[in-house]
């Protein structure tokens, strides 16, 4: 086997995945780097095998010249190939001699006997005295061992150390006599010192040559050397660096002829601090609404100057953004992506809907809910490619500024999708937050990023309704106007993936959405609740115009849980259904295995509304007249008294109604209401699952056994329910004895006054009458309290009967219906749903179904990339915009169509097709408007 065919097998293994960006500008191949030969071994235990060696660039500190590397069959040595690749650039990048490095180099730790050898030592001359950099190597994907560096510059005295796995690097340095504990942007040439590399200064240019980055593996090593133990908050200082660094970039590319980059670290941590909080408020200055007035950097001046250095040689405008998504949403509080269900849409997901949707250049694109801003990010590389500085300035000025809109209540998500809104060179202008709920209007007018937005909605002529001169004055200060004017209007496309948990209880807010009606009946005086992504449906439908279309990324539940139904018949009367796309079970992963799909609509326009309110005025003479069917069905049965007069004994489930008389409309209306035999195993994660296939797998009993027990578990609730009704209805008849009992005793009082009076002498009469008074008026002073009390608990009671017979006519069928029968709601939706039904029937359009076979992603979570027939690591192309990246396993996108080659998706061919190809041909075969084919 040739050295090319050995480093391929060397690296294929998934635990070391071949990453050797550190060594991509040598200006050649590894293969023609280093070289492997092979070796027969002559005795011992494996005498006859063939072994595979390279020799060493320069000679090990014990004198070795080779290193075993692979064996057929078993273990290969992937750190030592990049030991000898550091050694190569050590030598013709960095220009250091061969007898000036030393490999393996023992390094004492005081009186320890055992010493331990550092990967590779560089002196300041070939008499290898002073070491001046040591270098610690690991496998690609290994992250330890910053420590153990630290340890060998501690030892050794070295002022510069370097950790790399072949793409990740971090340089640590010691400015003499301080403590270890800062780092550099790149080590020391041949020749220079580090303070050299601290006062180099650096172009555009030089930071476009270190394209091939990770900055969560940045920041996780800034986390490691001082972030943790800052007391600052991790996410903000950060996001502050980022916002100078982007700034920074902007004006040496725009503003300044040499180029040069200001953004870069000093011996001085002073000075270090001075110069990026400055950045930092020309940044703020700029782009404002982002970080508080006259805010400034909190970070130590130390700690500043340590997390300068890794990030002063990379380039952030126009960096890949999945690198930066991985980057923010390592930074986001873990509370914040479970409890509040905050986690990044993966690139290929958003791309997906975007090309699906196919919004244009003309089109007012809006994110609700925009988290990172992948959303509008994907909708302004479709729409406008760019890919230089100059393109990217008249996207932002021509397309983006106007057209792109986002809207994100939490702080940390708005902040993140204006960096990657900048770093894409957009310019933020139309992203709000926070504190801006799209869910509730009315708290806009109280921020100020919510006046702008309303105001901007305004100027936009985004409003679906003109506002009035007289409302005029008041838009931005009245709550009442905010929802007239702000709960309608006019987007072409909407794409979002809304956060799925948590709940809204604002009972004014909820009764604003015709899908909070079912909570706000069902809490009744009580607090109601309806989930977030519920009412972003809702949200999403009434802001885009006539014919508008949306995305929306959903818990599995939302399409197939049987209790919200009333949630797709409502979107159904308002859209049209284009497509539904089931997500891999690992999309989400990390963060929640809750099963996924992706909604696609378009809104009717007024004419196709009225063209089915004329099929609905046809087939509605036809509809069934369920308030009859009911009434026969309960009198009918055996039993047909009402739940107030019928006795316990007769009040069995052996006199009910059973389901198999009762029509299958009526008994979907009474299980997704009454919560009867109903299932959520459509919203459940795949741990759930599991856990039932582990129930099923358990021995069971006899069905019988299984019944009868169910059977007698609600018959001993029915002849509770009715001890409780019975208890309650003795206990107001009490308390109403009570009451008049009290009333008697006043009346006897006056009673035996008035017979008194009449066998007195006129002399007596006025004691008497005295004597009766404050009697009177004492008993009434007494009975007052009791009566109080009385008149409250039969209140009470009165309150507490009908709740109890609506309990017990919920444990059987004939009671349930009974309540379907008196509710004009329940009744109007059966009737909806079955003209509902007539309608879909002559309407009959087609819809895009498919499910996601390759998420992208691992059990873990983690990504899957694709590999070549040799195994290597598939990367994006050249002047792609991911160009360089690994090419993710997934089914939902195929990159390398473009816009352009699916203007006509019927000539590619199937094999090129993923989902949201196969959609666009789909589309285009149907003539969907916004994906038609011109003649």
């Amino acid at each position: 086997m040739k050295t090319k065919e050995i480093i391929e097998r060397v690296f294929k293994d998934p635990s070391t995945k071949h990453e050797l960006t550190e060594f991509d500008n040598l200006g050649k191949p590894i293969h023609e780097i280093i070289s492997i030969y092979p070796k027969i071994v002559e005795s011992g235990r494996e005498a006859g095998k063939t072994k595979y060696f390279m020799k060493s660039l320069i000679p090990f500190a014990s004198g070795k010249e080779e290193i075993h590397v692979y064996s057929e069959g078993g273990k290969s040595n992937p750190e030592e190939i990049v030991r000898q690749l550091w050694v190569y650039k050590l030598i013709n990048v960095y220009e250091y001699k061969p007898e000036e490095i030393e490999l393996e180099k023992s390094v004492h730790f005081g009186t320890e006997i055992n010493a331990k050898a550092a990967d590779i030592v560089v002196y300041t001359d070939a008499a290898k005295q002073t070491p001046k950099i040591i270098l610690e190597v690991k496998k690609p994907k290994r992250k330890n061992g910053i420590e153990q560096l630290k340890s060998y510059l501690n030892a050794e005295g070295s002022p510069v150390g370097l950790w790399s796995n072949g793409s990740d690097r971090i340089i640590l340095y010691r400015p003499y006599p301080k403590d270890f504990d800062d780092t550099l942007s790149d080590i020391p040439r041949h020749g220079q010192n580090p303070k050299d590399v601290l006062e180099a200064k650096k172009t555009i240019g030089h930071l476009k040559a270190n394209r091939n980055f990770n900055f969560k593996k940045i920041i996780q090593d800034l986390e490691e050397l001082v972030l943790a133990d800052s007391g600052a908050d991790e996410f903000n200082e950060i996001f502050k660096l980022i916002f100078a660094k982007i700034w920074d970039e902007k004006e040496a590319s725009e503003n300044r002829k040499d180029q040069v980059v200001e953004f870069r670290k000093s011996t001085d941590p002073e000075i270090t601090y001075d110069r990026i909080n400055m950045l930092f408020h020309r940044a703020t200055e700029e782009w404002q609404g982002i970080f508080d007035e006259n805010e400034n950097i909190k970070l130590r001046k130390d700690h500043l100057n340590v997390c300068v250095g890794p990030m002063e040689p990379v380039l952030l405008m126009g960096s890949n953004l999945r690198i930066m998504d991985d980057a923010f949403e390592y930074l986001l509080p873990t509370e914040a992506k479970k409890k509040k269900g905050q986690f990044f849409t993966p690139r290929h997901v958003v791309e997906m809907c975007v090309r699906m949707l196919n919004p244009k250049r003309n089109e007012y694109v809006m994110d609700p809910a925009c988290g990172s801003g992948g959303f509008l990010l994907h909708a302004m590389d479709w729409c406008y490619p760019a890919e230089n500085n100059e393109d990217r300035e008249l996207r932002k000025h021509r397309y983006a500024s106007k057209y792109l809109w986002g809207i994100d209540f939490e702080t940390r998500a708005s902040k993140t999708s204006r960096a990657l809104m900048l770093i894409a060179g957009d310019g933020h202008s139309n992203i709000f937050g926070p504190d801006v709920s799209s869910l509730d209007p009315k708290t806009w007018y109280s921020t100020s990023s919510g006046q702008k937005l309303m105001q901007g909605l305004k100027d936009a002529k985004l409003l679906k309704e003109k506002i009035s001169a007289a409302d005029e004055p008041n838009l931005l200060k009245d709550e009442d106007l905010a929802w007239r004017y702000f709960d309608e209007l006019k987007f072409d496309v909407i794409l979002a993936n809304p956060p799925f948990a948590g709940e809204m209880k604002d009972k004014k807010m909820l009764s604003h959405y015709d899908l909070a009606k079912p909570a706000l009946k069902r809490a009744k005086d009580k607090q109601p609740k309806e989930e977030r992504d519920v009412l972003f449906i809702e949200r999403i439908l009434k802001w885009l115009k006539p014919g508008g279309r949306a995305a929306i990324v959903l818990p599995q539940g939302k399409f197939n849980n049987s209790s919200l139904a009333f949630i797709r018949e409502w979107i159904l009367r308002k859209a049209r259904l284009l497509a539904v796309v089931g997500l891999h079970g690992n999309t989400f992963k990390p963060h929640t295995g809750t099963k996924t799909s992706v909604l696609f609509v378009q809104k009717y326009t007024d004419e196709q509304l009225k063209n089915i309110e004329k099929i609905k005025d046809t087939v509605a003479s036809n509809c069934p007249d369920y308030e009859t069917i009911i009434k026969e069905l309960i009198s009918n049965t055996q039993k047909s008294q009402s739940i107030e007069n019928i006795d316990q004994q007769d009040l069995s489930e052996n006199d009910d109604i059973s389901e198999d008389k009762i029509p299958e409309a009526v008994l979907e209306i009474m299980q997704e209401n009454f919560n009867v035999d109903k299932t959520d195993s459509d919203s459940e994660t795949e741990s759930d699952s599991q856990d039932k296939n582990r129930e099923k797998d358990s021995p069971e009993e006899p069905e019988s056994s299984d019944d009868d027990s169910e059977s007698l578990d609600n018959q001993d609730k029915i002849d509770a329910a009715y001890e409780k009704i019975s208890s309650l209805r003795n206990s107001l008849i009490k308390a109403k004895h009570k009451l008049i009992n009290l009333e008697s005793d006043l009346e006897a009082l006056a009673l035996k006054r008035d017979q008194e009076l009449q066998v007195a002498q006129k002399s007596e009469k006025a004691e008497i009458k005295t004597k009766y008074k404050e009697e009177l008026k004492s008993l009434k002073d007494k009975q007052k309290t009791q009566q109080k009390q009385l008149k409250a608990e039969i209140k009470s009671l009165e309150k507490a009967i009908p709740e109890a017979e609506y309990e017990l006519k919920l444990l059987t069928n004939r009671g349930r219906l009974e309540i379907v029968l008196q509710d004009s709601d329940l009744i109007g939706a059966l009737k909806n749903r079955w003209i509902d039904a007539e309608i879909a029937k002559r309407l009959d359009y087609p819809i895009f179904m498919a499910v996601s076979e390759r998420g992208g992603k691992n059990n873990s979570g983690d990504y899957e990339y694709m590999h070549d027939k040799n195994g290597d690591l598939v990367e994006f192309p050249e002047n792609h915009p991911q160009e360089g990246q690994p090419v993710i396993n997934q089914d939902l996108v195929n990159y390398n169509l473009t816009a352009k080659e699916l203007e006509n998706a019927a000539e590619i061919t199937d094999d090129q097709l993923c989902i949201a190809e196969a959609f666009v041909r789909f589309a285009q075969k149907n003539n969907f408007d916004f994906w038609r084919v011109e003649a």
